[in-house]
């Protein structure tokens, strides 16, 4: 992704490397943001932040432990939980006695799926839960891990990635192929 070369220039403050870097990164830093973020409109200004952050923490940046992509990974990732506590993103919330287990072939469903329209099917879910699944799922954090992210416990953490499940089996319907394919 970025090579250690680049990663030097950028680190002793020089502009044009760090506009290469920034040229390098957007595609995945934009992949991660629109994952987390809900609001498409807020897109812009936590990318903005992130590479402030990435501009300003640079120094921290230690090869030995660990590739450039993860590193800027958890920045990215913490960033947009950062804008989420800050109450800049809503909230939807979902009742637990509203969430019910259905029981269908997600399996094959799934496979028919491109990942637009996953993207798009997950976008539907209520933030919190969409959150914890994200990074349980997608970025393999622990719940221990989600829960110091997002400053709950990691029992809150298993107990919202069950509900996340339920919703998905309950909401995974083809009525709700049929909307995404009709682009809602």
């Amino acid at each position: 992704m970025v090579d250690s070369n680049l990663l030097a220039a950028v680190k002793k403050g020089d502009h044009k490397a760090f506009k290469q870097l920034y040229q390098l990164c957007i595609g995945y830093v934009y992949s991660i943001t629109k994952r987390y973020v809900a609001n498409h409109s807020d897109h812009p200004d936590v990318i903005q932040e992130i590479f402030a952050r990435v501009f300003l923490s640079i120094q921290t940046f230690d090869p030995s432990k660990g590739e450039f992509k993860f590193w800027l990974r958890r920045l990215v990732i913490n960033q947009c939980m950062q804008h989420f506590r800050q109450g800049k993103s809503p909230m939807r919330v979902v009742p637990i006695n509203a969430v019910h287990d259905t029981e269908k072939d997600l399996d094959e469903q799934i496979s028919m799926l491109t990942e637009t329209e996953i993207e798009e099917f997950l976008g539907l879910m209520p933030e919190g839960y969409r959150q914890i699944f994200m990074l349980i799922v997608f970025d393999e954090y622990t719940h221990k891990e989600v829960g110091e992210l997002l400053g709950i416990s990691a029992e809150t953490s298993r107990s919202q990635f069950s509900r996340a499940k339920s919703w998905i089996k309950k909401n995974f319907s083809n009525k709700k192929l049929k909307a995404l394919a009709n682009g809602l």
